[in-house]
C-alpha cells in the first residue's frame, strides 16, 4: 500500500473500561509512579491510548532521552531492517565486516547474535559506578568520544571470555553492531548509507512520526573507514507517542496498516530469547519474559530499557503497550511497573495469556 495507507492511523483515546482495563487501578498506579520520579506514562490497548499522563515540567511534545532504550529503538530496528534486506544475519561473523578481526583468535568468533545479545565477551565501558567522565583509559575515552567510540570499540576493548559462553552487557559491543550494520549497507550499495537515514526513511516516516519527535546518535555522525556511523547504544530522544508507535509496529510484527515495514519472520527472530540463561532474558537488542521468570507477566512480553527507567514494554497477547520516561530512584520494574499494569487488565483477559505458548 502507498503512503496514503500509512497516514490513516492516528492514536485515538478510549476510557479504560472500553478496552477492558480498570481505571481505579490505573489511577493508583499513576500516583505511585509519580512518586517514583516519572515524567511520562502512556498506556495503549487495542490501538487506543487508555492512559496518558505527564509531569508538570514535561508534555506530549517533549522528547525524553532514551539512554540504553536506544539499543532496542535504534540498534534493534536498524539490525532488523538489514536482516530483512538480506544484508546481514544473526549468525554471520562480525569479522566478515571487520577485516582487522579476521585473524584474532577471539574476535574472529564473535557473531552478530553475540553482539546483539551481549554475549560477545567484549568488555563494557563501566567501572565501579564511576561517572563516565571519570573513567580511566579507553572506558572514559569511549564516553568522551575521544577520538570516537567506534574505533575504540573495534581496536581497544578486550574480549573477556569465549564468545557465546556467557553474558556481559556491553556498550562497545553495541557500537560494533552499529558498525557491522552500517558496513552491510555500504557493501550492498544500499540507498540508505547510515542508520539514522535508514530509520527515518524505512520506519519513522512510514509510521507517521515526524522528525521533531525523535532524534538519535547524540545528534552526531562519526566517520571511520569511510562509513557514516551513528550511535545505537544511547544518545536518542523521543516523545512518548513516538516510542509507543515503535511499540505498535513491533506488536503487529512489522505490519503498519496493511503495509509490511519489517517482515514478521524477522520480528520473530529479533524477539526470540537467547539460548543462554540470563536475568533479564536477552533477545536481539530487546529483553523478554520467554523463560517465564515473571509468572504474572505473559511470556510473550518484551521490552527495551534505558538508564533512569526509560521503558517501552509490549505484551502482544494482551494487545498492550506501555511507555515510561523519567528518572530512577531504584524502583523495581516488575513490582512497581509491569505487575500493576497487567493487574489493571480485566480479570478474564488478564488470565487468557496463560494458555498462550511462549514465543
Amino acid at each position: 500500500m502507498g503512503d496514503e495507507q500509512n497516514a490513516t492511523f492516528s492514536w485515538k483515546n478510549a476510557a479504560p473500561d472500553e478496552v477492558g482495563m480498570n481505571a481505579a487501578r490505573l489511577a493508583a498506579w499513576q500516583e505511585e509512579m509519580a512518586r517514583h520520579l516519572t515524567k511520562a506514562l502512556l498506556v495503549a490497548r487495542h490501538d487506543r491510548i487508555v492512559w496518558e499522563w505527564y509531569a508538570p515540567d514535561h508534555g506530549r511534545q517533549v522528547k525524553n532521552y532514551t539512554a540504553s532504550l536506544a539499543k532496542a529503538m535504534v540498534g534493534g530496528l536498524s539490525l532488523a531492517l538489514a536482516m530483512d534486506d538480506g544484508l546481514i544475519a544473526p549468525d554471520d561473523r562480525a569479522a566478515a565486516f571487520i577485516p582487522s578481526w579476521q585473524d584474532d583468535p577471539l574476535k574472529s568468533q564473535i557473531t552478530i547474535r553475540h553482539l546483539a545479545t551481549h554475549s560477545s565477551g567484549l568488555d563494557d565501558a563501566e567501572q565501579d559506578d564511576l561517572p563516565h567522565a571519570e573513567l580511566p583509559g579507553w572506558k572514559g575515552a569511549f564516553w568522551r568520544q575521544e577520538p570516537d567510540p567506534f574505533s575504540i570499540s573495534l581496536n581497544e576493548v578486550p574480549v573477556l571470555f569465549t564468545p557465546g559462553t556467557a553474558h556481559l552487557y556491553s556498550n562497545p559491543g553495541m557500537a560494533v553492531l552499529a558498525y557491522t550494520v552500517t558496513a552491510s549497507l555500504r557493501k550492498a550499495g544500499h540507498d540508505c548509507q547510515d542508520i539514522r537515514t535508514l530509520l527515518k526513511q524505512r520506519i519513522m516516516d512510514k509510521i507517521g512520526v515526524p522528525p521533531e519527535e525523535w532524534s538519535v546518535g547524540y545528534g552526531k555522525t562519526f566517520y571511520l573507514h569511510g562509513l557514516p556511523l551513528v550511535a545505537n547504544w544511547g544518545g536518542g530522544a523521543y516523545t512518548a507517542r513516538a516510542i509507543a508507535a515503535v511499540g505498535r509496529l513491533m506488536l503487529r510484527k512489522g505490519d503498519w496498516e496493511g503495509q509490511t515495514i519489517i517482515s514478521s519472520e524477522v520480528v520473530e527472530q529479533m524477539l526470540a530469547g537467547s539460548v543462554l540463561p540470563a536475568d533479564p532474558k536477552y533477545a536481539l537488542c530487546w529483553y523478554g519474559n520467554s523463560d517465564g521468570r515473571w509468572p504474572e507477566v505473559p511470556r510473550d512480553a518484551f521490552y527495551g530499557l534505558g538508564a533512569g527507567r526509560q521503558v517501552l514494554f509490549v505484551v502482544p497477547s494482551l494487545d498492550l503497550i506501555l511507555v515510561r520516561n523519567g528518572r530512577d530512584d531504584g524502583f523495581d520494574l516488575r513490582e512497581k511497573l509491569f505487575a500493576p499494569l497487567i493487574a489493571a487488565v480485566g480479570r478474564e483477559e488478564n488470565r487468557s495469556w496463560i494458555t498462550h505458548p511462549a514465543r
